[in-house]
């Protein structure tokens, strides 16, 4: 849960009271569509499209995992002045989880037990400090049934009742809420949410012991690592630059390629490793914000390698051009007549450049592998999820390798001419640089 966004939650506030005492608060959140879509796409284990009794039990669980030491995410005050520090004791009678209208409601009720003091006022705010819910108080769901008269001053997470006549000297600003109430909008699903179902769809038949599911969740792992790999990003234009601005050979960009697309699946599964061993929940913005942290991080590190290379290249002037190489060749052709040196294609010599662009490239995490990952440890089905992040990888590595092979490509085209050589290996950290740029400006919204 909130592993990919923080869910916009609704939240409805019901005080009862008597004559003499203000009794109970039920409080209700009513999280969006979406988000109860993502949990019933983990959560559904017998596939019919909804989550019954026993899936609500771990979401419950999850959820409470995180409020109970934060008293329900809910302040309250009841006194002449409003204490916006300081909270009474958050009592909890009973609470409940279930799905109404396809979205998924927590409710809880707290033991109040004020007497009810005229001018007093009952302040109520519903925050999470750390944003991992974005806790709104409906507008038409606030109320209070008591036999007394009351007033109320309602903002986006927080109101005030106030007892009596005292509301007679008081000018409330009552803030609207500038979003818009619960609507069940149907969206296009995405790329991502597609994949999703289809793995828990197979995941849970190869628990069954179908070997077939297995296979045919591989295919559909590469698939997605393909067209995942084809939107924007994911390092593309990184390695089409980078091949550009180095001389290479194609096996090397092929295995610098590979390794990259690994490189974004083990990001991927130490995220929700962390989140679930060390934080002992998947109910955390955690991810998400460490993703946006290594995607800053990544920006640094290939603006550094774009600087280094540019650097490298100002500082030798050498030239890359077939007609300068020549000379070098001819005055050791004897020699290699002689004595042939022996080389091997197949394994390819890496430079400590070469694996530092391998990290650069391959720090961001993968969003389908953090969905498969989570399914693991949801479903317990660990080797079979480990075998589609490798195909995945494999996916990601191909289209990875299509720019790596069009950069050497374009290099070794170019080494015909000097101008022209000298002009690439310019413009491509130039380029590298720029992307570097891009990417850490744009790194709240990967």
């Amino acid at each position: 849960m909130c592993t990919i966004y923080s869910p916009e939650t609704k939240v409805s506030i019901s005080i009862e009271a008597t004559n003499k005492t203000i009794k109970t608060a039920n409080i209700t959140w009513v999280l969006t569509k979406e988000f109860t879509e993502q949990l019933k796409q983990i959560y559904d284990r017998n596939q019919n499209n909804y989550l019954d009794k026993r899936e609500l039990e771990p979401i419950q669980q999850s959820l409470l995992d995180y409020i109970e030491e934060k008293n329900f995410l809910t302040h309250i005050s009841y006194d002449k002045i409003i204490d916006k520090k300081n909270s009474n004791e958050i009592i909890v009678n009973k609470y409940k989880t279930y799905i109404k209208n396809s979205l998924l409601h927590f409710t809880y009720e707290l033991k109040l037990d004020y007497d009810v003091v005229n001018d007093n006022a009952l302040y109520i705010n519903i925050d999470d400090d750390e944003n991992y819910f974005i806790l709104l108080l409906a507008k038409n769901a606030i109320k209070f049934n008591a036999p007394f008269e009351i007033s109320k001053v309602q903002k986006r997470q927080s109101v005030v009742f106030y007892i009596s006549g005292s509301v007679q000297n008081l000018e409330p600003e009552p803030e609207e809420l500038t979003s818009k109430e619960l609507v069940e909008v149907k969206k296009e699903e995405t790329l991502l949410s597609n994949f999703s179902k289809k793995v828990k769809e197979y995941l849970v038949k190869i628990e069954q012991g179908d070997n077939l599911a297995l296979l045919i969740l591989l295919g559909i792992s590469f698939v997605y690592g393909i067209i995942h790999a084809l939107g924007p990003g994911h390092g593309k234009s990184l390695a089409f630059s980078y091949f550009v601005a180095n001389k290479s050979s194609y096996i090397k960009a092929f295995w610098v390629s590979q390794l990259s697309a690994f490189i974004h699946i083990i990001g991927a599964l130490i995220l929700v490793v962390v989140s679930v061993f060390v934080l002992q929940s998947i109910l955390n913005n955690f991810v998400n914000d460490s993703v946006e942290i290594l995607t800053k991080v990544s920006a640094v590190l290939i603006i550094l390698l774009a600087m280094y290379i540019l650097y490298n290249k100002l500082k030798n002037k050498s030239c890359a051009c077939s007609s300068c190489c020549s000379a070098s060749e001819n005055t050791n052709a004897t020699w290699s007549v002689n004595k042939p040196v022996k080389t091997n294609s197949l394994k390819p010599r890496f430079m400590k450049q070469d694996l530092y662009f391998v990290l650069t490239a391959g720090l961001i995490p993968c969003p389908g592998t953090v969905v498969l990952f989570i399914y693991a440890f949801v479903l317990k089905t660990y080797f079979a999820v480990l075998l589609a992040s490798i195909f995945i990888s494999l996916g990601m590595g191909l289209v990875i390798f299509a720019s790596s092979f069009l950069g050497v490509s374009v290099s070794k085209l170019s080494s015909r001419s000097h101008s022209i050589t000298n002009f690439l290996e310019i413009l491509a950290p130039v380029v590298m640089f720029i992307l570097g740029i891009l990417l850490f400006l744009n790194a709240n919204i990967i």
